[in-house]
């Protein structure tokens, strides 16, 4: 049984037409790579850095690993790959590579520890099989209803019929041309409120009911932790000529205790930020609610827990926390970029 016809699907929808992106590629030296899955578990670690390709299965020829890994290495192309790869050990891993056939609902999981060297890991009889990996390397389990499956590849459409969805992608990492990664970026499209108005502790703190970005934000500070890559974030609308540039210090993330976060501390934080932070609310959730940051140490991924009294200055009081921020018009998006990675 051979594997021919490798191609790329995606379940990622803005790359397309991502404005700050396409200008950091035409104006800078450095590559910008995606990766599409990341998986994360309960001890707070990335466990998995996954890419992927649709293949046919002819049952009349036999493949190789060789074969394999030419085919491989074409669809993705060699600096992309070693790219990859790179990022990949900067987790203490190799990259995963997932290969899978509507057809017949085969998955093969194979692993890249180097540019040169392929291995097999694993084969899934179904798709049910495989989201059950999944699920099971997750060890948890998202709460947030699935979006936009209309538009998604079958196998991702399948996956989620089984209850657990192609792990989250890397939305972008940079590389020097040595391949070797520098940052990880994390684009946001500010359609809706607009580029100045966009306030990311807004939805931290859990200003919109049923809804908050706390696990959003948790993973990208896991990366950033993990990896000790920095963590930038530029903000961006289609129709404006206007960027915001932030440099991720540190994350406060709030709970309380093992269960994650109440519903009152929740409440308490919604109520802070639609009334506009005002000190006496903040006061409150700080005399009475703990929070916590990652560090890594042996090459683990530990907490640190902050009880009451939290204080913003300490940076213990829930929020994003960051090194600097800057808004940015037109070209001076890549000026700024630069001079931050060579700062």
């Amino acid at each position: 049984m051979a594997l021919s016809n490798f191609r790329k699907e995606t379940s990622e929808r803005s790359a397309g037409f991502n404005r700050a992106r396409k200008q950091l590629m035409r104006e800078t030296p450095f590559r910008f790579e995606s990766l599409e899955g990341c998986n994360q578990n309960r001890q707070n670690r990335v466990t998995h850095l996954l890419e992927r390709a649709r293949v046919d299965i002819e049952l009349k020829n036999r493949a190789t690993r060789s074969a394999v890994l030419r085919s491989i290495t074409a669809t993705e192309g060699r600096e992309s790959l070693q790219c990859k790869i790179n990022f990949a050990r900067r987790f203490g891993l190799a990259l995963s590579y997932v290969l899978y056939n509507n057809e017949r609902e085969r998955v093969y999981l194979l692993e890249l520890p180097a540019i040169d060297r392929l291995n097999y890991i694993r084969t899934f009889k179904s798709y049910r099989a495989f989201a059950g990996w999944i699920k099971e390397i997750k060890g948890w389990v998202s709460v947030k209803s699935f979006r936009e499956a209309g538009e998604l590849p079958a196998f991702d459409k399948a996956l989620r019929r089984h209850g657990t969805p192609w792990p989250t992608n890397i939305d972008c990492f940079v590389c020097n041309r040595e391949y070797q990664p520098l940052a990880i970026i994390e684009f946001q499209n500010a359609r809706k409120t607009g580029v100045l108005n966009h306030c990311n502790n807004d939805y931290f703190q859990c200003l919109l009911p049923g809804s908050d970005d706390i696990r959003r934000w948790t993973s990208q500070e896991i990366l950033r932790v993990q990896s000790g890559l920095r963590l930038f974030i530029i903000t961006w609308a289609q129709n404006e000529d206007i960027f915001v540039l932030k440099e991720l210090e540190q994350v406060a993330i709030p709970f309380d205790g093992e269960g994650g976060i109440s519903p009152a501390y929740r409440r308490a934080l919604r109520h802070y930020v639609q009334n506009n932070r005002p000190p006496e609310l903040e006061a409150g959730i700080a005399e009475r609610y703990h929070s916590y940051s990652l560090y890594r140490q042996k090459n683990r991924i530990r907490r640190r827990v902050h009880t009451p009294p939290l204080d913003s200055g300490r940076k213990t009081f829930p929020a994003l926390y960051y090194r600097f921020k800057k808004t940015a018009r037109g070209r001076e998006l890549s000026r700024f970029f630069m001079d931050a990675l060579n700062g």
